[in-house]
């Protein structure tokens, strides 16, 4: 029968199974799961079952009182550890963990060496450890506990039950060195998604035979020197931003991989691919690449990308730039593209210059030399448009080319209500014109 309350209230909800009340709460935050515990009787134990944990705890902005990040440090950063900790140990009933995730200020009394072997007690599929630096805490980096949880197992990984059911692993901000990854990799067998951002320790990052691992990122880990991943039958993205400018990548054996993003200016980055396959590269259909100024000369040309469908360049550029080589040849070699994506990245708010549009005039007349036609692309998107000349000239370029663009889609740049609203109508008023009516023009 249906429970009733006091006032006859049928409670369909407690007459749920256990499995379903427990996928119910555990999208609550775990604070809010405790407090069901006070339902009743049915509901008391309910909550250390739950599946998924997301702990995330506030950080100190630059901006903080002196005074407060003090208060934070010395008590209630120590009593939200305590919580999380003693939640995690009377969370043991549940022996599967769907997800965990940690985000909190990178502050004395972290104790990830206390917390982390709980949650690897369990069959968990996704860890996410993100620690927030401070400056004004003075509190340093963690390191990855390895020491630790090889002594809390007797001498090895391999006895934590949730190495062999993990899935996604993502590390921010802690202190991984080059055995922590060969090590704790090699002995989490399932694990298909790797992310390791902001270790300083890493230095040659070695990654072989790991049959399951389908994304790899390795960023802002300014160490690096060296990254090698061979044998990884089923890797499909490697990621590797904001590295050390001189790095040497090495890939060998990974025949799905389709898609890389990097950060390496574009005259490095002809140097990166030095040490891909050309078969290798043949097999790229995605990249996304963050740039400098248009004025960048490439000191090597990036290869030929013959199957490259999508590309995404990130640029960051400076007012005042009016160099012909605005654009860099990685866009001109790739013959089959398909889609086209350029965010460009002003600096500062006073980005015109009226004597660039007197320019444009002179460019339609000259034209740009090399123009070959484009058979396959069909959209592009110019996103912080904010109506220089550079942009101008491209999408004048873009027409000449692109002999099957369907659609070019122009997102504005996000600065002041007056700079948007110019740029808005220079660009009504340079693109729209030449842009054919085959061409679906979006600006927004």
């Amino acid at each position: 029968m249906m429970n009733k309350s006091e006032n006859g209230v049928v409670d369909e909800i407690s007459e749920l199974p256990d499995d379903v009340l427990v996928a119910i709460i555990s999208r609550l935050t775990w604070r809010e799961a405790i407090v069901t515990s006070i339902l009743s009787t049915r509901w008391r134990h309910l909550y250390t079952y739950i599946t998924r944990l997301s702990f995330s705890i506030r950080d100190p902005s630059e901006q903080s009182k002196d005074k407060y990040v003090q208060q934070l440090m010395e008590k209630e950063f120590p009593e939200h550890m305590k919580e999380i900790y003693d939640f995690l140990a009377s969370n043991r009933g549940c022996s599967f963990l769907e997800e965990f995730k940690v985000h909190i200020p990178s502050l004395k009394g972290a104790n990830i060496h206390r917390w982390l072997p709980l949650v690897l007690e369990k069959d968990v599929e996704s860890i996410d450890i993100r620690m927030i630096y401070h400056s004004k805490a003075m509190s340093g980096y963690y390191s990855f506990p390895r020491r630790t949880l090889i002594k809390r197992k007797g001498g090895g990984l391999g006895s934590f039950q949730g190495l062999k059911s993990l899935r996604q692993l993502s590390l921010h901000s802690l202190h991984v060195e080059d055995r922590d990854v060969e090590i704790f990799v090699s002995n989490c067998t399932a694990l298909e998604h790797l992310s390791i951002v902001g270790s300083y320790r890493l230095k040659k990052v070695s990654l072989v035979g790991h049959s399951k691992l389908k994304l790899l990122e390795i960023s802002s880990s300014r160490n690096v020197v060296l990254i090698e991943v061979r044998d990884m039958i089923n890797l499909v993205s490697l990621t590797c931003l904001k590295l050390q400018p001189k790095y040497s990548l090495q890939l060998n054996n990974v025949p799905k991989l389709v898609e890389f993003n990097s950060s390496d200016q574009f005259h490095l980055l002809g140097r990166v691919f030095l040490g891909i396959l050309p078969s290798i590269l043949d097999q790229l259909v995605r990249i996304n690449v963050h740039s400098t100024d248009f004025e960048e000369v490439c000191t090597r040309e990036p290869p030929i990308f013959l199957n490259l469908k999508d590309l995404k360049l990130q640029m960051k550029c400076m007012r005042g730039g009016r160099s012909d080589t605005y654009y860099q040849p990685l866009f001109w070699n790739c013959p089959n593209l398909q889609k086209l994506e350029i965010k460009f990245q002003w600096r500062g708010n006073e980005v015109f210059d009226d004597t660039f549009h007197k320019h444009v005039v002179k460019l339609t007349q000259v034209g740009f030399l090399g123009i070959e036609p484009r058979p396959h692309l069909k959209e592009v998107t110019l996103s912080g448009f904010i109506g220089c000349l550079p942009e101008i000239s491209f999408s004048w370029f873009l027409m000449k080319e692109a002999v099957v663009l369907e659609k070019l889609i122009v997102e504005l740049c996000d600065k002041t209500p007056e700079i948007r609203q110019k740029a808005e109508a220079l660009a009504w008023e340079h693109i729209r014109e030449i842009t054919p009516p085959s061409v679906n023009l979006v600006i927004i």
